[in-house]
């Protein structure tokens, strides 16, 4: 009963949140606040599914929004350079996938710690970025010119519904299914909870810890075309932070640091509950220092309260 409770929790802390807020922020339940919630959350919980894989797994991804910025650039490069959207648009996406590949690389083949891994990776990937950048628009953004750049961002299906919330709504329904009805989903889970009793079942445990970063660059290199549309081309300065908000909207969502534990509703949830946070800080004028302030103590409070869970289950 106790495990249920803590599942629906952020749930629940959702609905409190949105129904204090609706009552006391002026213009915010409406439909349009509405729209700029999932739009504003749309590329966070697109790279939440992944994440929540590599959490799950027992990693961690710091160099997403480095990566988002790459991939930016190299679509905004290709397209530029006079490429069809058709081609531009894949080249960017597979350049995460293979940016996320060299991290799974770099845990499973170096044995690097994640943490010091995808930091160097986020190094990496943001320098290399702002270095394309500028020899190519002596600058850190690199323009396209035109309209059609823009439809993943201006698009809409049914003449209402924009195509990045149509994205993400394919990602996570995507994601549950491979989570929850795969072999790469139970493997994960089962490398996440021991890695080593994974591995003596004969679970090949680096193939999938690769399979799940290589995922998360996929997602984050979606993510990358999404931004990029948005903006009318690539910025090296684009994902700043962004990591950390992936990474707390999969643990407000009930994920656990040590792996193992994980959901993509729960992320889904943790991701919606920091753009609710965020569109009201807009709306009473709150600085976005205090937001990150708030962030970050939800972090601390999710991390804590797994924290006593693990110990009671464990006493």
């Amino acid at each position: 009963m106790k495990r249920i409770l803590a599942k629906f929790l952020p749930f629940v802390f959702l609905i409190a949140l949105v129904a204090v807020l609706s009552a006391t922020v002026e213009d915010f339940a409406t439909t349009y606040t509405l729209g700029i919630v999932l739009r504003f959350t749309a590329v966070f919980i697109i790279m939440g599914v992944g994440m929540t894989f590599v959490i799950i797994s027992g990693g961690i991804d710091l160099s997403i929004g480095a990566v988002l910025a790459f991939s930016s650039i190299i679509v905004a490069w290709c397209a530029a350079a006079g490429w069809p959207l058709w081609v531009a648009f894949p080249v960017g996406v597979i350049t995460g996938t293979l940016w996320g590949a060299l991290n799974g690389l770099m845990v499973v083949g170096l044995r690097l710690p994640p943490f010091v891994a995808t930091l160097a990776s986020m190094g990496m990937a943001r320098g290399l970025a702002t270095v394309l950048a500028k020899k190519l628009s002596a600058g850190t953004s690199v323009d396209v010119p035109g309209n059609e750049f823009r439809w993943l961002a201006d698009g809409t299906v049914f003449g209402q519904i924009p195509l990045p919330v149509v994205v993400m709504v394919a990602v996570v329904a995507l994601g549950y299914y491979v989570l929850n009805h795969t072999r790469l989903g139970r493997y994960t889970f089962a490398v996440g909870s021991n890695v080593e009793a994974a591995r003596y079942s004969g679970i090949p445990v680096g193939r999938y810890k690769l399979m799940v970063y290589a995922l998360l660059g996929t997602l984050a290199g979606v993510a990358g075309m999404i931004e990029a549309s948005i903006n009318s081309g690539g910025q090296a300065t684009l994902g700043k932070e962004y990591e950390l908000r992936v990474i707390a909207a999969v643990v407000i969502g009930g994920a656990s640091l040590n792996g193992g534990v994980g959901t993509i509703l729960g992320t889904v949830t943790g991701a919606l509950i920091m753009g609710v946070i965020s569109t009201a800080s807009i709306l009473i004028g709150l600085q976005y220092e205090w937001e990150l302030v708030v962030i970050s103590v939800l972090i601390v409070t999710a991390v804590a309260f797994d924290t006593f869970q693990r110990r009671r289950a464990g006493a």
